[in-house]
């Protein structure tokens, strides 16, 4: 049996309703010259998760109770499962488009210095417009590569946050990849949330190399509600205050200039997608109430 290159960490919770069959069944299509494994690591799901995951062999199944599920936490739990020299980490509802995503996620590894890639994530075919125009606009949708290291480090310092994350902590594990024998060598990510950013910072930090490979892509779009939305932008904003603090949305000026510049992006770039009238009207209908709630979130998460 030829030995383990890559291992792919699924974490799952209730995953049949998103798209974890349709990844599964993308992963098996991959066409590449080298073994891997696949593990799932399920939080306690009530659906037909379990059962669906038990009866594909291929797959190794790990379960945990839901409370003592974390982003970073867990994810090291998969990376300590791996056989494979290295890591994928992808989520149970981002769906590889075609048959090299895997092939191109880790070819950048041959470098001795790159210790982390992630890959390039599409709205699915049959998303809300004003979704496929936000995950366009995300720093995860652009097509450019980007190999980002610190060179110069106080030239660094200097940038603002904002060039940071542009060009340096861009690191997404929606679908990642990792040198295994780096990531377990580093402290525990104990955090719930931009566990990924934490990866970079650190791997940076040390004098490594992160790449962003567009050739590697994954259907991933989710559809929240103006509540959803309003929550998972507190929490990040939060965490940008606490963390690193960056005050995204410090003020009701902030709030209501960047609702302002969303609805105008949405405006512009809707003609460049082939919808009809009825779903572009809905769309731009729909972007002073989505755009709100994202950047109220983003305000209170400031202030909290």
């Amino acid at each position: 049996m030829n030995k383990i290159k890559v291992s792919i960490v699924i974490l799952t919770y209730n995953g049949i309703k998103e798209h974890l069959k349709e990844t599964i069944k993308a992963i098996y299509q991959q066409n590449c010259n080298f073994s891997y494994e696949i593990i799932a690591i399920d939080s306690e799901s009530t659906d037909r998760t379990v059962d669906f995951i038990k009866k594909n062999s291929k797959i190794r199944l790990k379960k945990i109770p839901k409370s003592e599920f974390s982003h970073g936490k867990t994810r090291r739990l998969g990376a300590e499962m791996a056989k494979g020299e290295l890591v994928i980490f992808l989520t149970q509802d981002a769906t590889p488009a075609n048959s090299h995503w895997l092939k191109d996620l880790t070819k950048n590894f041959d470098d001795p210095e790159v210790v982390g890639v992630c890959g390039r994530v599409l709205a699915r075919k049959d998303a809300f417009l004003l979704k496929k125009i936000e995950v366009r606009n995300d720093l995860s949708g652009r097509d450019q590569k980007i190999i980002a290291k610190i060179g110069d480090k106080e030239a660094f310092e200097k940038l603002s946050f904002y060039e940071k994350r542009l060009n340096y902590y861009f690191f997404n594990d929606v679908s990642s990849c990792v040198r295994k024998d780096y990531y377990l060598e580093k402290p525990v990510i104990d955090v719930s949330f931009a566990e990924d950013v934490e990866f970079a910072k650190m791997a940076l930090a040390d004098g490594k190399k992160i790449v962003f490979e567009p050739d590697s892509l994954v259907f991933h779009s989710h559809e929240y509600t103006p509540i959803i939305s309003y929550k998972r932008n507190f929490v990040d904003s939060k965490y940008h205050k606490d963390e690193l603090g960056v005050k995204n949305v410090p003020t009701v000026k902030h709030l209501l200039k960047n609702v302002w510049w969303q609805i105008k992006r949405d405006l512009g770039e809707s003609n460049n997608y082939d919808a009809s009238m009825i779903e572009k009207a809905e769309a731009i209908a729909y972007s002073p109430i989505i755009h709100f709630a994202e950047q109220l979130g983003q305000y209170r998460g400031t202030k909290e």
